[in-house]
């Protein structure tokens, strides 16, 4: 064998580690803590995939911004920034998801019905691009993918080219939240829907070792009386499928840290709350971390 046959056989033997980032709202906020703990313990994943939030905060890391400078991106996003609605004084940030609770719904449909395919600015990809320009997913300096869904095709799309803010608008394209998002024939909806745990994905990449973060919440029975509008049915229902299908997928990972927070996905009054959740559970579980990457 040659020496460069051999430098190629280590090299396809040297273990790759990736780090799977869930999606879940604002919950996925709890990702940012993760990411801290690991830098400073000096790991860096070799491959980062994520689906939504969880998509957004991996991309943003992926593409050379510290946790520190997530944290300070966390502490001042507003989801009213980015979703068009009448203008109806807010009481406070408590009371943001009950008056999204009737007022989403229809916002959503107008946009649907009146500008979707146009070309017109979208507010959270132009925030998107503010933060890391015109960078591709091929030239990041960490290896990111992600996964959205082709309401066209109906097939998952998986991101390992193209611009980075137009995939991570993609993947956290929420039902009733965001409207789709178009590229190319394709009509793009969150990742998370069909698959937001993907660890399959990660393993498809060559591997190893698949530590995933998990933020997903436990479905709960709920009563009807919380169930009284159209949005409400909707959110329920999408709820119930991504739940079910997570469950199965969560199993095939190496390593779950698992972030437990009764916090709903809409609910962005506390992130440096929901960040340190993360940072202290990465905190508990570093030990196994380093154990399983060694």
């Amino acid at each position: 064998m040659t020496i460069r046959g051999i430098f190629k056989f280590f090299k396809k033997k040297i273990p790759k580690w990736a780090l799977v980032l869930m999606g879940g709202g604002s919950r996925g906020l709890a990702h940012i803590g993760i990411l801290d703990v690991l830098h400073k313990n000096g790991l860096t994943p070799d491959i980062i995939v994520g689906t939504s939030m969880g998509a957004v905060i991996g991309g943003l890391f992926a593409s050379g911004i510290s946790s520190t400078k997530l944290k300070e991106i966390a502490s001042d996003f507003d989801l009213n920034n980015f979703i068009e609605r009448p203008n109806i004084p807010i009481l406070s940030k408590k009371t943001q998801i009950s008056i999204l609770d009737f007022l989403m719904l229809e916002s959503y449909k107008n946009k649907l019905l009146k500008k979707l395919g146009l070309n017109r600015e979208d507010k959270m990809e132009a925030y998107l691009k503010s933060l890391i320009g015109e960078i591709s997913i091929e030239e990041l300096p960490v290896k990111f993918v992600c996964n959205a869904v082709d309401l066209i095709s109906g097939r998952e799309i998986i991101f390992e080219r193209g611009k980075l803010y137009k995939a991570l608008r993609a993947t956290m394209s929420l039902p009733i939240i965001f409207e789709p998002t178009s590229i190319d024939d394709m009509l793009l909806l969150d990742g998370g829907v069909l698959d937001n745990a993907p660890v399959g994905i990660a393993k498809n990449l060559n591997a190893h070792k698949v530590i995933l973060v998990d933020v997903h919440r436990d479905l709960k029975e709920v009563s009807k009386e919380e169930i009284k509008n159209t949005f409400q049915l909707l959110h329920r229902m999408v709820e119930t499928m991504v739940a079910y299908k997570t469950e199965e997928k969560i199993e095939k990972a190496d390593l779950v840290i698992k972030v437990d927070m009764d916090v709903d996905a809409l609910d962005y009054s506390e992130p440096l709350r929901i960040v340190e959740a993360g940072e202290n559970i990465a905190t508990e579980n570093i030990d196994k971390i380093k154990k399983l990457v060694s």
